[in-house]
């Protein structure tokens, strides 16, 4: 298989399409709490105090991000994520403490599908190591909730090679993990399994693109359109994947023995490709 469309060329069909930049050229934080719908306001309030109550001064910071601050999520089928910042390097006992957090705050409301909750410390986010990967998170990704917003701290975002070529680290541990998930019948909930196989793979043959577009959008319908513009031929696999990594949201969860056969279809031929090509363009210079 091989891209319909030069490396170096830019594509028609995208014009008018939000690039999530600002007037800079910047990557724009893509969430508002002001896009947050009410159904989920409760939640977060809570998330938020339980938050603060367990990590009292350590903690530096509360973010969201996904589809809540987006104000994309839907009632009883989005994630509540989250990401809390403390003040220096979190102890396995904290990183435990702020599971359980997760685990009853899912179980104790169906508004929405799931609840989770990451954490990282105010140091390591400014060091030059995490510039493309939680950095990134926090300044383009997250919504600040609670604290000093360290996007202050952050160096500006954009769509970069360099920012497509560090932001896929650990994409193939990803996708080994997923297959051994995949194939063992004990695996809990194979549904949310099959659900990363798709998300991976649009988010990684994004990165293929959003340097070249340029611009920058978590938005899965958005993705998928700009991705099959600079590769028409890959566009039935495309939409495959967004359909298991999104489908949810629509009532159509990867439930079926027909989407567990697709999921193994695309981390066995599809997932080796785009690792191929997103080494191949991001090794270009530009």
């Amino acid at each position: 298989m091989t891209p319909n469309v030069d490396h170096n060329t830019s594509v028609s069909g995208l014009e008018g399409l939000d690039n999530g930049l600002d007037e800079r050229g910047r990557i724009r934080r893509e969430g508002d709490l002001d896009r947050v719908d009410a159904a989920f306001a409760p939640l977060v309030t809570q998330a938020t105090s339980g938050l603060r109550r367990l990590l009292g001064r350590r903690l530096h910071s509360i973010y969201l991000y996904g589809s809540v601050p987006r104000g994309t999520a839907v009632v009883g089928r989005s994630d509540l994520d989250l990401e809390v910042v403390l003040h220096s390097e979190p102890t396995e006992t904290e990183r435990a403490a702020i599971g359980r957090l997760a685990a009853e705050l899912d179980q104790d409301t169906d508004v929405v599908n799931e609840v989770g909750i990451i954490v990282a410390d105010r140091p390591r986010l400014l060091s030059p190591a995490e510039r493309y990967d939680n950095a990134f998170q926090i300044s383009c990704l997250c919504t600040p909730l609670w604290g000093q917003d360290l996007a202050e701290e952050l160096p500006d975002q954009y769509p970069t090679i360099e920012l497509a070529r560090h932001i896929t680290s650990g994409t193939q541990a990803a996708f080994t993990r997923l297959s051994a998930a995949l194939a063992d019948p004990t695996t809990p909930r194979p549904d949310f399994v099959r659900q990363r196989v798709g998300r991976r793979i649009v988010r990684l043959a994004f990165t293929c693109v959003l340097f070249r577009w340029p611009g920058w959008t978590s938005d899965p319908t958005t993705m998928q359109r700009v991705v099959t513009a600079f590769y028409p031929d890959h566009a039935d696999e495309l939409a495959t994947s967004t359909q298991l990594g999104w489908g949810r949201l629509t009532g159509h969860p990867p439930v079926t023995p027909d989407d567990h056969d697709k999921a193994i279809e695309l981390l066995t031929r599809s997932a080796p490709w785009w690792m191929n090509e997103h080494r191949k363009v991001t090794a270009e210079t530009r």
